[in-house]
């Protein structure tokens, strides 16, 4: 056999041994407990949904999953942990939409592009944000506190969790498309920011709803509307935004993602166990009941979805994260 034809034979069972390898991995995935670290802190609507499905996954593998919180850094840190990782499909990272959508704005370095970082897993769901407010503003809907900000600018204090994390952004687009006069006070996280809501220094708060449900059921807060593109199924007596400003939509997500060199045959499986754990219905029921919605999502369907939010949103991020007032104050 000649040198040339050597050569070819070797690259080529180097390919099938690849192909092969690649097929054990996948066989024998889990084999051990497995690790998401999540950009959001812990209570949030996205931690409240990710710990309730990493049961779900721990039951269908017959292995632990342990889910680590870090928002530092809105959810910097937590980036540069997994993909710091071994790409052995052990360490995952459960990413709120900010890290996709707001982090590589403000943070050029980030780790958290697709395809050069990040490989997409699965789909959270869609956690709608809520414009919530305080029963002692005296207002019932959308276009009465805006009318109300603007005859008292100094009246309305918003919190959310985290300058420049997704409630933040769609505060301030709050702020854009309707005219209201509506300050922004920054908080580490929705606890915090509840906190100081109940102590009467804010008197209004935009996050996903799970994170709010407590306050709002108990009479703390008054639920004015969803920013979803309809009426939810098991709210259909608030109304969204869009009813009084036509295609206001903001809308919070999460996905399941891995370091960007893990095998593709770990992250098809993973992905398919995410999918047909979706398929339950007690864990249909549970989402609805959590205010997410899940949307059935491919990784090919997950990565378009994620550009076309990067795209949707980066002129809004950009315009409020590059003022020359630094944004909100």
């Amino acid at each position: 056999m000649s040198m040339t034809k050597r050569l070819l034979a070797a690259i080529a069972a180097s390919g099938v041994f690849a192909a092969a390898g690649q097929a054990q991995a996948q066989d024998k995935y889990p084999s051990r407990y497995v690790r998401v670290i999540t950009t959001t802190g812990t209570g949030t609507g996205p931690d409240v949904v990710i710990r309730y499905l990493a049961d779900q996954l721990s039951r269908e593998w017959g292995q632990q999953v342990i889910i680590e919180n870090n928002s530092t850094g809105g959810g910097l840190v937590a980036a540069q942990q997994a993909t710091g990782a071994a790409a052995d499909g052990y360490t995952l990272l459960s990413a709120s939409a900010s890290a996709f959508t707001v982090l590589p704005i403000r943070q050029e370095r980030a780790p958290t592009r697709v395809g050069e970082h990040l490989k997409p897993i699965g789909f959270l769901g869609q956690l709608p944000m809520v414009y919530a407010v305080s029963p002692k503003l005296g207002v019932g809907s959308i276009k009465e506190l805006v009318e109300l900000t603007k005859r008292e600018p100094q009246r309305v204090f918003f919190g959310a969790s985290a300058a420049g994390a997704l409630p933040h952004m769609a505060g301030e687009y709050f702020k854009q498309r309707t005219g209201a006069q509506i300050t922004f006070v920054p908080f580490r996280g929705t606890s915090d920011a509840l906190n100081a809501f109940m102590a009467d220094q804010l008197t209004m708060m935009v996050e996903n709803y799970p994170s709010l449900e407590g306050t709002i059921t108990s009479g703390g807060l008054k639920l004015l509307a969803f920013a979803s593109e309809k009426r939810l199924p098991n709210f259909p007596n608030v109304p969204t935004i869009s009813e009084e400003f036509p295609g206001f939509v903001a809308v919070g997500w999460a996905a399941l993602t891995a370091p960007a060199g893990v095998p593709d045959a770990i992250v098809e499986k993973i992905n398919a166990d995410w999918r047909r754990i979706f398929k339950k219905p007690d864990v249909e029921k549970r989402m609805v009941e959590l205010g997410n919605y899940p949307v059935d999502m491919s990784t090919a369907d997950l990565t378009a979805f994620i550009r076309r939010e990067q795209e949707q949103w980066a002129p809004i991020v950009r315009a409020i994260v590059t003022a020359p007032q630094g944004g909100a104050k």
